[in-house]
């Protein structure tokens, strides 16, 4: 495969992803999760010329990097790129007069270009405005729900996202702080939390608060879910999803949906009645998410808490 052009984001799991997810050279295929285009583009590449590939992305960074830089398979109708959340995958295609598809692709990770741009305020390890906004349009950012958020909805957020254990008491510590002065700044949460820990806890603690705010910036468990429920009415029988994740809220809510669409028996709820058989509509290509080989693993740090699990529509 070619290599991707630029530094804008380094695929992962390139190869894995591409051998589960073609199964129609000639189709049409779905990357719900664009970035600098490194999977759409080896996607491409495996397609014939009658294939195409439907690219989502919030990002107008991203969209204007693969606008510039894959011009040609724009120009040849075959990368077709919309700004759009995932989430309205269904709309995307009717938009496009399209019914159906043979494969979608999401890899629910952040961008490298993301993170290392200081402005975005993605990582705890540059200085810059805490934004987070994957579409820097809307409306509500980190700094907006660190300065405005009860105490006990910052912790609900630090919980449920972060399942961080010190929830509560950053939680606290973030409303004492703001109301001295404004969180505006990364380096103002990182000093924040440097208070309540020492060591390597702090470099997790940071990880997972960092982490609870995104998502909930960009409700990407709602959008998440979204998709899951979409699936089934936009792929055609033998189309494929391929879906990569980084934390383990994402890959439970994956494995948890694949499971549930691949049961062939429903349990009953009373010994008197017996088991009901079901139609499946997804058959589970791997029980176990594949994760990044050891060379993948050498040469970009980052594919160490990727998990990638494939289903197949029925």
């Amino acid at each position: 495969m070619e290599k991707h052009k630029t530094n804008y984001h380094k695929p992962v799991l390139l190869e894995e992803c591409i051998s589960n997810l073609i199964s129609d050279k000639d189709g049409i295929y779905v990357d719900c999760t664009m970035g600098g285009g490194g999977h759409s583009i080896a996607i491409l590449q495996q397609l014939s010329a009658k294939g195409k590939v439907i690219a989502i992305d919030r990002d107008d960074d991203a969209i204007k990097f693969v606008s510039t830089n894959f011009f040609e398979w724009i120009n040849k109708d075959q990368l077709i790129i919309v700004k759009n959340n995932f989430q309205n995958i269904s709309e995307v295609l009717a938009s496009k007069n399209i019914l159906k598809v043979n494969g979608v692709l999401a890899d629910l990770g952040v961008s490298s270009f993301q993170i290392e741009n200081q402005d975005r305020g993605f990582s705890y390890l540059l200085s810059g405005e805490i934004d987070m906004r994957m579409d820097k349009q809307d409306e509500i950012s980190a700094k907006n729900i660190l300065n405005s958020y009860s105490e006990e909805s910052l912790s609900n957020i630090f919980y449920k996202y972060g399942e961080e254990p010190m929830s509560r008491r950053i939680a606290r510590e973030v409303v004492i702080s703001r109301n001295s002065k404004p969180i505006n700044e990364t380096a103002d949460l990182v000093s924040l939390i440097k208070k309540l820990s020492s060591g390597i806890h702090v470099v997790k603690i940071l990880s997972r608060i960092f982490q609870a705010l995104r998502i909930e910036v960009n409700k990407e468990l709602d959008a998440l879910t979204k998709l899951l429920e979409s699936l089934s009415e936009v792929l055609i029988p033998g189309g494929r999803v391929a879906i990569i994740s980084y934390h383990s809220l994402e890959d439970r809510a994956v494995k948890q949906f694949f499971v549930s669409q691949s049961r062939t028996i429903e349990k009953s709820t009373h010994k008197a009645i017996p088991d009901k058989i079901v139609q499946p509509n997804f058959l589970m290509i791997n029980k176990k998410p594949i994760t990044a080989s050891v060379e993948e693993l050498t040469l970009n740090k980052k594919s160490r808490s990727a998990k990638l699990r494939v289903a197949e529509k029925i």
